[in-house]
């Protein structure tokens, strides 16, 4: 892997790392306050009303707006025939954004225990876009390397 390359991993697993810190400190608070056994109430509404809106939201941040701006962003790749490694790395990071707003809202739904479907999809939801966005060396070299940024002959 080229030098640059190198560079842009560790920057992302930086970003990736500042990004789920407040996903995990959000899931530990909600475990502790499960253990102690604390009523947390809705401000208005039903608890399916709130997890049908927070599992919407989970799957647009979780999962179909990544899928959306990586369709989008090859879409222009392909018609400028170049692309900017501040352009990726500015998709990266809106990826990882997107996807620990959608682990949030998980959180969310395991803080005020909202029906099992609602609970459970915003959960999968956020757990997907975690998973997507983790910064993996191979991922990020291949991508470079497609999109004329990194060596070619690098592994």
């Amino acid at each position: 892997m080229a030098k640059n390359d190198m560079k842009l991993t560790r920057k992302l697993f930086w970003i990736f790392g500042a990004a789920i810190t407040p996903v995990v400190l959000f899931f530990v608070a909600d475990v502790v306050i499960h253990q102690m056994r604390i009523q947390v109430s809705l401000p208005f509404g039903t608890p399916r009303l709130w997890g049908i809106a927070v599992l919407i939201l989970s799957v647009l941040c979780g999962v179909a707006l990544p899928i959306l701006l990586r369709a989008g962003f090859q879409t222009r790749a392909s018609r400028k025939r170049s692309v900017g490694i501040e352009e990726y790395t500015s998709l990266q990071v809106l990826l990882t954004v997107l996807s620990m707003v959608a682990a949030l809202l998980a959180c969310v739904a395991y803080l005020f225990l909202f029906p099992k479907l609602y609970l459970y999809g915003s959960v999968l939801a956020g757990l997907y876009g975690i998973y997507s966005s983790i910064p993996s060396r191979r991922k990020i070299a291949s991508e470079l390397r497609y999109y004329g940024l990194g060596e070619k002959g690098s592994h």
